[in-house]
């Protein structure tokens, strides 16, 4: 598998695999990743921040062994695999090829799906808010135009 395949199923696996559990998990009183805009203190290096959505970003941390296959064709490149215990190949194909297997690590941040319920629980707080804040500017507007203020 190359190296891409396996960055981009792991991502799609660990967003699919919370998606999935959101629900089940809800209707047994928990909440996977629900929405917040605050970080917590002691989240660890994983937790990268929160968007204003209050979808959670954590790191997803990389490492693997990859192999870099230069196969000795004219139009041949090289090709970096997550490298596997096991290979099998059959065919008769003569091709020279050379293999090295490295380490790599790396972080990538991703926006976690949040709980839809508390995705929308927090809409509503926000909602209230900007309301008791436009209330609260009404008042000091109407004490303000009977004292002759502004």
């Amino acid at each position: 598998m190359e190296l891409k395949e396996f960055v981009k199923e792991t991502l799609i696996q660990i967003s699919a695999g919370i998606k999935d559990a959101q629900e089940e998990i809800r209707n047994s009183g928990g909440v996977v990743n629900p929405a917040h805009r605050e970080k917590a203190e002691n989240t660890g290096d994983s937790h990268f921040g929160v968007l204003p959505n209050g979808q959670n970003i954590f790191l997803v941390d990389f490492d693997v062994s990859v192999t870099v296959v230069e196969e000795a064709e004219t139009d041949a490149k090289a090709k970096l695999n997550v490298a596997s215990l096991l290979t099998l190949s059959a065919g008769g194909d003569s091709a020279k090829s050379s293999k090295a297997i490295n380490n790599i690590s790396f972080k990538v941040p991703l926006a976690l799906p949040t709980d839809d319920v508390s995705k929308e629980d927090l809409a509503a707080r926000d909602e209230a808010q900007i309301q008791a804040r436009r209330e609260m500017v009404q008042r000091k507007k109407a004490r303000g135009s009977r004292f002759g203020g502004f």
